[in-house]
């Protein structure tokens, strides 16, 4: 019997039919209530070639596992960093325990190491992709609202202050004020405008415009009675828990979860009494390749939030792209980031730095100066719309 030809590497447009079958059936999405273009209408369109974007393990000419790589870049206080998701690994249930998931992940990881990309995000089991560099770091709070929550805090017999708006695909004026309040903000994914639309109802979430009178006020991103982002124009801030109750209402269904990052302290603080329950956790499984451009956008972005104390850190990282040794300080509240000669404060391996500075919760961290503990953790975050 002749021996089967095994290729690893990069797809192709021209697979893109065969590709988006094997995704479908290997997820078991039957095609027509669910399948990967209605989950994510942003990346598996034809003309955006996800098979291009992907890495494919071959055998005998058919596909048998498949990893997507796609780019979303961020913006942090105006450091644009260059950011790779990783989505829709798959194996064929008949072709697992042969390392072709291995081979694949391997790939993406050294392809984006050699490109240049300052990070990666993902969705999946810790420790499956623990071997991969991936880690659950960043930082989110989720609040949940009900019926008492309102009542007990508005009343009976309040006026809603914002009605609200689904958006459609034809709405261009309300989509690029969408666009301008999102840009506007310290941290912003890289949304491009052909894709607009589809990147907000990412995840089969739907996308709303909240209107004070006639006037374009903000928007949010919800499915069901779960909010995955949110932003306000700035005259109407004031009135964030009435934008909450008032989305409350407009939803329906006596229930309402809201996420949102923690450099929006903002937001937070207006509307953490009125939740019922709240809870901080990971903000996803990231991947971090250049540790000098990260922590600096994020201290920096920590430092436009809350005043910082001076204070100075030396480390030694061992990272997966390159080992960095790093003098991270903080002078007159002002935060930077230098490569140094200087010996360490600390010697960290790659999942030890990404644990130690992004992760919500480090029991490490008590060991450390006292005014580096309240640097802590950086405010990791990437939208859910952006992820893959």
């Amino acid at each position: 019997m002749p021996e089967k030809q095994i290729i690893h590497g990069r797809g192709n447009a021209a697979m893109f039919d065969e590709y988006m079958d094997f995704i479908n059936y290997v997820f078991g999405f039957n095609g027509n209530q669910s399948d990967f273009k209605k989950l994510l209408p942003k990346l598996y369109r034809p003309e955006y070639d996800p098979a291009g974007h992907s890495y494919v393990t071959t055998v005998d000419g058919k596909i048998k596992a498949a990893v997507g790589a796609f780019d979303h870049d961020l913006v942090v206080c105006g450091e644009r960093l260059r950011v790779r998701g990783i989505g829709n690994v798959a194996v064929h249930p008949y072709e697992r325990s042969h390392g072709y998931m291995k081979e694949l992940m391997k790939l993406a990881v050294n392809d984006m190491i050699a490109e240049g990309v300052d990070m990666s995000a993902l969705g999946g089991r810790r420790q499956r992709y623990r071997y991969f560099s991936f880690d659950k770091v960043g930082s989110k709070i989720g609040m949940s609202f009900n019926d008492d929550n309102i009542r007990h805090t508005f009343g009976k017999d309040f006026k809603p202050c914002f009605s609200f708006r689904k958006i459609k695909p034809e709405d261009a004026d309300v989509l690029a004020a969408v666009k301008k309040l999102a840009e506007s903000q310290k941290l912003y994914g890289v949304r491009e405008t052909e894709r607009y639309y589809d990147i907000l109802v990412s995840w089969e979430y739907s996308a709303y415009a909240a209107f004070f009178k006639d006037e374009f006020a903000g928007y949010c991103l919800m499915k069901d009675s779960s909010v995955s982002e949110m932003l306000i124009c700035d005259p109407f801030l004031p009135w964030t828990p009435e934008f909450i109750r008032d989305l409350f209402v407009f939803n329906g269904k006596g229930k309402l979860s809201v996420a949102l990052p923690f450099h929006l302290s903002n937001y937070i603080e207006m509307i953490f009494d009125i939740a019922e329950y709240y809870d901080v956790g990971p903000a996803k499984s990231f991947s971090i390749f250049n540790y000098k451009k990260v922590i600096g956008a994020f201290l920096r972005l920590r430092a436009s939030c809350v005043s910082l104390p001076d204070g100075e850190l030396t480390v030694n990282i061992e990272g997966i792209a390159k080992e960095e040794r790093l003098r991270i300080s903080v002078k007159d509240g002002v935060p930077s980031v230098e490569d140094t000669d200087a010996e360490p404060d600390l010697e960290l391996s790659h999942i030890e730095a990404m644990d130690l500075f992004f992760a919500p919760y480090r029991p490490e961290r008590d060991r450390l100066p006292a005014p580096v503990r309240t640097w802590l953790p950086l405010p990791l975050f990437v939208y859910s719309a952006d992820t893959v």
